[in-house]
């Protein structure tokens, strides 16, 4: 609560499209909860997409922007993996 007894309420506007390494990740929406202890967390959806190939959407649960940026590339490196093992079939193809 502020000093005049009313909530901040922080907005971010999604989708959000940034770079990760060779690939683009697509932020849908973000939201915040707060865990055990009243540490702050919060769940991002989004999806992938490299080398003509887009991943399903998926949920993430973090911290902070250095969380979210580790299991995002996580998320990136399993990826590549699945396709260049063949596994083409459970990701939709772009363009």
């Amino acid at each position: 609560m502020s000093a005049a007894g009313l909530q901040t309420v922080k907005v971010v506007l999604t989708p959000i499209e940034a770079r990760l390494e060779d690939a683009r990740v697509t932020i849908l929406e973000v939201v915040g909860y707060e865990w055990l202890g009243g540490e702050r967390r919060y769940i991002v959806s989004c999806y992938v997409e490299w080398n003509g190939y887009r991943s399903q959407t998926f949920r993430l649960d973090v911290r902070d922007g250095r969380e979210l940026d580790r299991k995002l590339r996580t998320e990136l490196a399993k990826m590549k993996l699945a396709l260049m093992t063949g596994y083409e079939h459970i990701f939709a193809k772009t363009g």
